[in-house]
């Protein structure tokens, strides 16, 4: 299963009104969940991805969030159109310059003929869609079941390797019982829900999860 992208993009606008910060919003979401915490990027070497979760954090984190909504198969995900593999064209194109076989000159001294350009990771009535603004940032809005939080439905490249979109940047259910954001410039994720939703995370030990305060003075 993939999401699906959205053309309607009023399911946000309960998170694109709400009265906090755009920087509270940007890190944690939208004011008023009764407890919030961060969930780090630490994997197994011990690096933290800058503006990602891995894809085994990931599937973690969406065990918990679909066992503390009553709709996980009614989810929202935002995507940063910014990221380079959704764009296809020739700095794409340099990222797969060194991937699949290798090619065998046709002739010795002719000059190779240069490959096309990589299409983008969707077809044009999502790239050329519309967006949703929020926090300084455009960003593609897709729903689904949280289990397929992650699994964008883009295209290959032409050689067949897999695009790694990273993870999404925002993610709620319909019933508004939590809220994720994942900000292109951190090392962590946020997380806004019931006291049960993060008392769960900090317990689960796959996780390292830190309790985090709901104001501006607390994220510096």
């Amino acid at each position: 299963m993939t999401l699906r992208p959205l053309v309607d993009l009023s399911a946000a606008d309960w998170y694109v009104q709400d009265v906090a910060s755009p920087l509270l919003r940007g890190r944690l979401g939208p004011s008023g969940f009764a407890s919030y915490a961060r969930v780090l990027h630490a994997d197994a070497g011990g690096d933290r991805h800058e503006g990602h979760l891995s894809d085994d954090l990931l599937a973690v984190l969406c065990d918990h969030l679909a066992r503390h909504t009553a709709t996980p198969d009614d989810c929202f995900f935002g995507l940063w159109e910014g990221y380079g593999q959704i764009h296809g064209g020739d700095p794409v194109g340099f990222l797969t310059a060194f991937s699949g076989p290798v090619r065998w000159p046709g002739r010795v001294f002719g000059k190779d003929r240069p490959p096309p350009p990589e299409p983008p990771a969707f077809p044009p009535d999502v790239m050329d869609g519309p967006l949703l603004h929020v926090n300084g940032l455009d960003l593609f809005l897709f729903t689904g079941p949280i289990g397929d939080a992650g699994q964008w439905g883009a295209a290959t490249y032409r050689s067949g390797a897999r695009r790694d979109i990273n993870s999404p940047n925002l993610m709620w259910p319909a019933d508004h019982a939590w809220f994720v954001t994942t900000s292109i410039e951190e090392h962590w994720t946020g997380v806004g829900g019931s006291e049960a939703l993060v008392d769960t995370l900090l317990r689960d030990d796959r996780l390292e999860v830190v309790r985090q305060r709901y104001d501006e003075g607390a994220l510096r």
